[in-house]
C-alpha cells in the first residue's frame, strides 16, 4: 500500500536548477513484452538511481527522503526506512518536491510538471513521459520488418492500464520526450505556444510578436523556448 512520508524537517530548497539534457533517449521494446516490465528499469525514471530530496506539502510541512521521478507511471516516488520503493500519496496536498537541485510542482491536472528555467513573473516547466515513435510490423518468423514508419506520438500516462498499449505484434519504438508549459504569475500553467506567451506577456504583445517573426522560435526546442521568455521577461 502507498504511504506518505512522515519525517518533519526544516531545511529549505535549493533554488538553482541545473540545465537539462536536449539528448533524446530511444528505448526498443521487444513484441510481447507487455506491461511495466516491457521498458527497462533505467528508463523508467528521471535519474539513474534516487536522489536526496524533500517534500513540501500546501500546509508548508516538508518531508525528506530519497527521491526520483517515476516518467513510466507520472509517480514521484521515494525510499522509505526499511528500503521499500513507494509512490508519494495524497497529492492534493502536494505543492513541490525538491530532487537534487531540480524542482517539480505538483499541478492537480497535469501531475508534475519539473522547473526548467524561472524568469520571477512566470516559469518554464516539462512533464516528462514516454512517447510512442514507431509500431515495426512484424515480418517472416514474427521479426519485426523495421519498415513501418512513425505513425504517432502518444504520452503513456500515468494510468497502469495504458501500459496495455505496449503488449502488440511488433516491436514499439518509444522515446522520453517532454511536453512544455509556461506558468504565469498566478501559477496557473498554459502549453506552451504562441499564442499562451502573447495571453502572458499581453502588454507587451507588439514586442514579442515581432521576436517571434525575427527569430522563428521553434517551441519543441529547449532552447528557443529559454531564450524566448528571457527576452520576455526583460521587457517587464
Amino acid at each position: 500500500m502507498k504511504r506518505i512520508l512522515f519525517i518533519l524537517v526544516g531545511l529549505g530548497f535549493v533554488t538553482q536548477h541545473t540545465i537539462l539534457a536536449q539528448a533524446t533517449e530511444v528505448i526498443r521494446i521487444k513484441a510481447g513484452t507487455g506491461g511495466e516490465k516491457a521498458v527497462p528499469m533505467a528508463a523508467r525514471y528521471r535519474y539513474e538511481q534516487f536522489r536526496d530530496g524533500k517534500v513540501v506539502y500546501v500546509n508548508g510541512v516538508m518531508s525528506a527522503a530519497r527521491f526520483n521521478y517515476n516518467v513510466l507511471l507520472g509517480e514521484m516516488q521515494f525510499i522509505d526506512s526499511r528500503g521499500d520503493t513507494l509512490a508519494l500519496t495524497e497529492e492534493p496536498r502536494v505543492r513541490m518536491v525538491g530532487v537534487g537541485t531540480d524542482v517539480f510542482l505538483y499541478d492537480p491536472q497535469k501531475g508534475y510538471l519539473e522547473i526548467i528555467a524561472d524568469y520571477s513573473t512566470v516559469k518554464l516547466v516539462a512533464k516528462r513521459g514516454l512517447k510512442m515513435a514507431r509500431n515495426e510490423r512484424m515480418g517472416g518468423y514474427e521479426q519485426s520488418s523495421g519498415s513501418s514508419a512513425i505513425t504517432r506520438y502518444d504520452f503513456y500516462s500515468s494510468e497502469n492500464a495504458s501500459m496495455n498499449k505496449l503488449d502488440g505484434r511488433g516491436d514499439l519504438v518509444v522515446i522520453k520526450g517532454k511536453d512544455y508549459f509556461i506558468i504565469d504569475r498566478n501559477n496557473r500553467s498554459y502549453p506552451m505556444n504562441k499564442a499562451n506567451v502573447l495571453k502572458a506577456f499581453s502588454k507587451h504583445r507588439e514586442e514579442v510578436t515581432a521576436f517571434l517573426t525575427s527569430e522563428s522560435v521553434d517551441f519543441h526546442q529547449e532552447n528557443d523556448l529559454k531564450k524566448l521568455l528571457k527576452y520576455c521577461s526583460e521587457l517587464q
